[in-house]
C-alpha cells in the first residue's frame, strides 16, 4: 500500500485537526457504534500534534492511549460550526418537506418521476414557504384541522 506523506504549515494543519473533527463528529454523532475508520483517521491526525506545536489544542489521554481535543477547543468548534450548520439545515429540510406535503396536496403521493409542470410547482412552493418562513418564523405555521 502506498503511502503518503503531506508538508504543511501549523495553520494547515490546525485546520485539518478542525476538518477531521468535524467530519469524524458528523458521521459518528447520531451512530451507537462509531464507524472505526473514521475514528482511525482522527487518531492519526491528531496524534501529530506536538510535531505542530498544538499541545493546547489537543489532549493525550495515556490511559486509553487515544487523542483528543482540548474541551475548550472542541466546544469553540461545535459552536462555531455545528450550530450553523443545525440551523441553516432546519431551515431548509422544513421548507423540503412542507413543499413535499403541498405536492402530496395537488398531485397526490408521488408516482414515479416528476414532470416539468410539477418541478416548477415544487420550486414555486419552496420558494412561497422560504418566503412566509423568512417574514414570520415557524410562528405563522399551523398544523391545526380546519
Amino acid at each position: 500500500m502506498a503511502s503518503v506523506h503531506l508538508e504543511m504549515t501549523e495553520k494547515q494543519y490546525k485546520k485539518l485537526i478542525e476538518a477531521v473533527y468535524l467530519g469524524t463528529w458528523m458521521v459518528n454523532s447520531t451512530k451507537m457504534d462509531l464507524d472505526e475508520d473514521f475514528e482511525e483517521m482522527r487518531e492519526l491526525v491528531l496524534s501529530n500534534y506536538n510535531q505542530a506545536g498544538l499541545d493546547d489544542l489537543v489532549v493525550h489521554q495515556k490511559e486509553m492511549d487515544i487523542h483528543d481535543l482540548d474541551v475548550d477547543f472542541e466546544s469553540k468548534l461545535l459552536d462555531t460550526y455545528v450550530e450553523e450548520y443545525d440551523e441553516f439545515s432546519f431551515w431548509d429540510k422544513l421548507v423540503e418537506k412542507l413543499a413535499d406535503k403541498e405536492m402530496v396536496k395537488q398531485f397526490g403521493a408521488p408516482k414515479g418521476e416528476m414532470t416539468e409542470e410539477m418541478m416548477e410547482k415544487r420550486i414555486q412552493f419552496e420558494e412561497q414557504i422560504g418566503q412566509k418562513l423568512e417574514e414570520s418564523g415557524i410562528t405563522e405555521l399551523d398544523f391545526t384541522e380546519k
